[in-house]
């Protein structure tokens, strides 16, 4: 019977899981998938803590890492005192609640490898799955349902938006994949977080395929930030994981020559070969910026400048939750539509204060920090392989978070904070470490 008990327990921690990559795919308006295993989790949570005579163990609680998703939290219920608009601020705050609800669970439920591993699994394949969606959107007409190209979407409670005709004629070259999301930019984050995991395989057709699938996507979705993620990623791998300047040299070169012949055959005879010489042009003119759909450039840096104004004349406190769009509201919408940061790390540091931003950062940057430290050491295989991966995905998330209006509701970041906080737990915990203390204790 406690077999079966715990059995059920993992079950629906695994759907939750996995809702949480879903996210937006599975929807109606607001309210998606995640949201109701959410639920149905916690009460089952609420359920197992009234069998256990209202005992429950917080061992999973006594890292730092762990304990700052609690501080924020609770940083950000403390902005209620000051903040202008309510509403905004608690759907905020409830946004942080779901992200932090799922990281803590993830680590909770990884005490071991062999866990981690099936929580890993369940990701791996719905990421892959998300994959093969996206390059089918890429290359056909097929759109899915939540879409925002997609025809039907309003079934779903979903506004499309309305694209300028100059923007449609180019999005018609790009033909932009969307993945679960809602837009291009959430699809070119979630597929650089994914990314590492590819590059780190030992299996040369997993690396090769996966690399090249997603490379695709991420041009086809046409995101900058998320670019720059990518060089970034390819950078540092090369440098800090594989070591090898000859192999970075080759890339570039390789990149370059492709991105030089390839529009010379916009006049080729063959139809398919001639619209992807425009469709690379048309990218081409997007990643340099000479091709700005919808002046992103103009209306991000005015965006940033009211909020950094903003933050100034607070004192640094910041706004609190919610606050940037708030003020924005009040101040008017940009371009006549935008009112959130779209800028995750301004975001932070305009609603957050300075205080805090300072230490989510410090937070941010130790995990780095110690993934790293973790990938280079001889412990667990499974352990480096997680521990490579997710080093190279938080590096590359520095740059590709700017590309969303907003991650505080992207759920795969929520994840790869539970992951990483994971794998840093789980590497205390390991033979390799108890081996080091002793020969400490020996000397």
């Amino acid at each position: 019977m406690k077999k079966l008990f715990l059995f059920k327990t993992e079950n629906i921690f695994l759907a939750l899981a996995g809702s949480a990559v879903i996210g937006v795919g599975i929807s109606y308006s607001d309210f998606y998938l995640f949201h109701l295993f959410m639920l149905v989790f916690f009460l089952y949570q609420i359920h197992i803590f009234k069998k256990n005579n209202y005992k429950v163990q917080l061992n999973f609680l006594s890292s730092y890492h762990s304990l700052f998703l609690i501080f924020m939290l609770l940083w950000y219920m403390i902005t209620l005192f000051w903040v202008n608009d309510y509403f905004l601020a608690f759907k905020y705050i409830f946004y942080i609640f779901c992200g932090v609800y799922l990281s803590l669970n993830i680590v909770q439920y990884s005490k071991t490898i062999s866990k981690f591993d099936k929580v890993f699994s369940v990701l791996k394949y719905l990421f892959c799955f998300e994959l093969i969606i996206s390059l089918l959107e890429s290359f056909s007409s097929f759109r899915m349902p939540i879409s925002s190209y997609s025809n039907i979407s309003y079934y779903f409670g979903k506004q499309p938006p309305d694209f300028t005709i100059d923007s449609l004629i180019r999005l018609n070259y790009l033909s932009p994949p969307t993945g679960f999301h809602w837009n291009t930019n959430d699809l070119a984050i979630a597929m650089s977080l994914v990314l590492p995991f590819f590059l780190c395989s030992k299996k040369i057709h997993i690396k090769l395929l996966g690399t090249i699938s997603v490379s695709i996507i991420l041009g086809m979705t046409a995101s900058r930030a998320a670019f720059l993620g990518f060089i970034l990623l390819f950078c540092v791998y090369l440098i800090f994981v594989k070591k090898n300047f000859f192999t970075l040299i080759l890339i570039w070169i390789f990149t370059f020559m492709v991105f030089w012949t390839i529009p010379q055959a916009k006049d080729s005879q063959n139809p398919r070969l001639s619209e992807l010489a425009g469709s690379v042009e048309a990218l081409e003119l997007f990643l340099r910026g000479d091709l700005d759909i919808g002046g992103s450039l103009e209306w991000r840096r005015e965006l940033t400048e009211n909020g950094l104004k903003a933050l100034k004349n607070s004192y640094g406190i910041g706004l609190g939750a919610g606050g940037s769009t708030a003020n924005q509201e009040r101040i008017g919408p940009v371009a006549g539509r935008f009112t959130s940061m779209h800028n995750f790390w301004i975001e932070i540091l305009v609603e957050g204060g300075v205080f805090f931003a300072i230490i989510m950062f410090s937070w941010y940057s130790s995990i780095i920090y110690h993934l790293f430290k973790i990938s280079r050491t001889k412990s667990n295989p499974r352990l480096i392989f997680y521990s490579k991966a997710l080093f190279l995905t938080m590096v590359s998330f520095v740059p590709s978070a700017v590309a969303a209006s907003s991650t505080i509701y992207f759920l795969p970041m929520w994840i790869m904070f539970g992951l990483s906080i994971s794998i840093i737990n789980l590497y205390e915990k390991s033979d390799h470490v108890a081996n080091q203390k002793i020969k400490l204790t020996v000397n």
